[in-house]
């Protein structure tokens, strides 16, 4: 079997107020590998599913690196690690951050850590971009509106 290695994956850290989680970076959920896919996969040649739809499938900018930074385990998500993740993301230099998670509940952006966060990043001009939410309070809205 031939492996490949493409760089795709540059840096990966963990945050977390729970010393048990703190050594996997790895994605138990799928939800962050599947957004990282979106935006940054590789092209696939003849790709399908289940023989339909036959073409070229790749990310939106196939030329992407990761630096993955974990903030979340099970349905634990601090403000203070996902606060932590972004100084580390803004410090490493990253260009953009995708954070693929939304709060339980709206909080006023003066107390989102996504918002605090997105904000100290633009400062610095770096794009953030973040889930909208699957269930807003109305049908149709979004439950997470920062940044």
């Amino acid at each position: 079997m031939t492996q490949v290695y493409h760089m795709k994956i540059i840096g990966a850290r963990t945050f977390s107020l729970q010393s048990y989680n703190k050594f996997s970076a790895r994605d138990t959920s799928g939800h962050g590998t599947h957004v990282a896919s979106i935006i940054s996969g590789r092209e696939v040649i003849d790709a399908s599913y289940y023989g339909i739809a036959k073409g070229i499938a790749r990310g939106g900018v196939p030329s992407t690196r990761i630096a993955a930074y974990k903030v979340c385990y099970h349905i634990n998500c601090f403000d203070i690690d996902v606060l932590s993740a972004f100084d580390h993301a803004i410090a490493d230099g990253v260009d953009i951050i995708s954070v693929s998670i939304a709060r339980p509940r709206l909080v006023e952006l003066t107390f989102d850590p996504i918002a605090i966060g997105a904000f100290h990043a633009m400062e610095k001009g770096i794009l953030t971009v973040n889930a909208a939410g699957n269930d807003g309070p109305l049908l149709s809205s979004i439950k997470n509106y920062a940044p």
